[in-house]
This record gives C-alpha cells, sequence and structure tokens, in this order.
C-alpha cells in the first residue's frame, strides 16, 4: 500500500561545516546530503511528513540521532 505524500521537510544538523556547490540542481544537492549523512557526517537528523490518509491523523514525526 502506498501513501501520496504531500509535504516532507528534512532536517540536519552536522558535526562540522557541510558546504555544497551552488551550481548544484536540487536533486543534486539532496543527494549530497543524504550520502552526508549516511557516512556519518551528522549529529542529529530530524525528518517531518505530512501525508493523506483516511484512518490516520495526517501526519508522521520522526526523530534520530547520528552519533
Amino acid at each position: 500500500m502506498s501513501i501520496e505524500v504531500s509535504h516532507a521537510n528534512l532536517k540536519v544538523k552536522f558535526k562540522s561545516g557541510f558546504t555544497l556547490s551552488p551550481e548544484l540542481s536540487a536533486e543534486e544537492a539532496l543527494n549530497a546530503v543524504l550520502k552526508a549523512v549516511k557516512n556519518g557526517e551528522a549529529k542529529e537528523v530530524n525528518i517531518a511528513v505530512e501525508y493523506n490518509d483516511d484512518d490516520a491523523d495526517g501526519s508522521f514525526d520522526g526523530e534520530e540521532e547520528e552519533e
């Protein structure tokens, strides 16, 4: 079963500075951030997703901390 996502926020705090080239597309920037999170460079990751579902309240807040 799939759920239609209406809005998603990703907030990442890095252990040290993280820089991106201003020439990157939005997709390339997102991939770079996700790769940094996967490689353990994140101090804290917060995710909030809003979705449409008749059986639920329509939101999900997830929090994950990287150490």
